[in-house]
């Protein structure tokens, strides 16, 4: 098997410390394989073109965010990026790309203005059921960047802030994958899965999407499926769970990173770096 046929599977518990190789068909059934052969679900957008005044930006933006990133800071009084995307499709590690970004910012308890909100080309067709949920088509598209210049926006948007997200894996595989290619690096800020926070301090919720947490925490769906639209409404549920855990005594990254780890029944960490 010829190495373009690998590639590094994210494990998310330990998402940007940790990855499997293998092969796209590697868990797949006979009956699967050959499904896959001969409909193959995604088709792949290019390899990314060089762009060395791009990559150097992007390289800057990833620099500074580390230097400047401080693990000790008091939560209570943090910065937060809440950022989500919309994408082609569900497989990034088999050619799904971004589509659209959303963000926003929160400083000491409130939501900054402005937010941030970008569509990206994805140089290759959108699915049927990627175009019904988020309304976005390929026209839309065609006229916007591409994910690298994106992707500098963003990063320079978000600074060396603590990133947050509902089901944060997801997203940062799109990223890392893309940034990964550009420069050979990751996404360093620390990253707040509300996910899995939500389900370390509220364990007997049986349903934590954002659908399913609505009623218990009075979200407002409005804009769901748009980057911007997620992106708000995860804000929204952070800013009620974020007292909560400071209740619970966590007031630094490290003690989240540290507060659930021998909890193997949570199926992951809050903290993501």
């Amino acid at each position: 098997m010829s190495d373009d046929r690998l590639f590094y599977e994210a494990d998310c518990r330990r998402l940007n410390r940790k990855a499997t190789l293998t092969s796209p068909g590697a868990n797949l059934t006979h009956v699967e394989k050959l499904f896959d052969r001969v409909f193959p679900p995604n088709h792949k957008a290019p390899p990314l073109q060089p762009d060395l005044p791009v990559f150097k930006e992007l390289a800057a933006a990833i620099t500074a965010a580390k230097h400047q990133i401080n693990w000790d800071q008091d939560l209570s009084n943090a910065s937060f990026a809440v950022f989500d995307t919309e994408t082609t499709g569900l497989h990034p590690f088999k050619g799904d790309e971004v589509i659209a970004f959303g963000a926003v910012l929160i400083e000491e308890g409130r939501l900054l203005e402005p937010a941030f909100q970008r569509l990206v080309n994805p140089l290759r067709p959108i699915s049927a059921q990627s175009k019904r949920i988020t309304g976005i088509s390929e026209e839309m598209l065609r006229d916007q960047p591409t994910i690298c210049s994106v992707l500098l926006d963003f990063l320079k948007f978000v600074g060396p802030r603590i990133l947050v997200a509902h089901n944060a894996s997801f997203d940062l595989a799109f990223l890392n994958l893309k940034i990964g290619e550009a420069i050979g690096t990751r996404v360093v800020n620390p990253v707040i899965d509300t996910v899995l926070l939500t389900a370390a301090l509220y364990p007997n919720c049986e349903d934590y999407t954002l659908e399913g947490l609505a009623p218990r925490f009075n979200l407002n769906l409005a804009g769901r499926h748009s980057a911007l639209g997620d992106a708000m409404i995860t804000a929204a549920l952070f800013l009620q769970l974020l007292p909560r855990l400071l209740e619970a005594g966590v007031n630094t990254l490290h003690q989240l990173a540290q507060l659930f780890s021998d909890s193997e029944q949570k199926g992951g960490f809050p903290l993501i770096f």
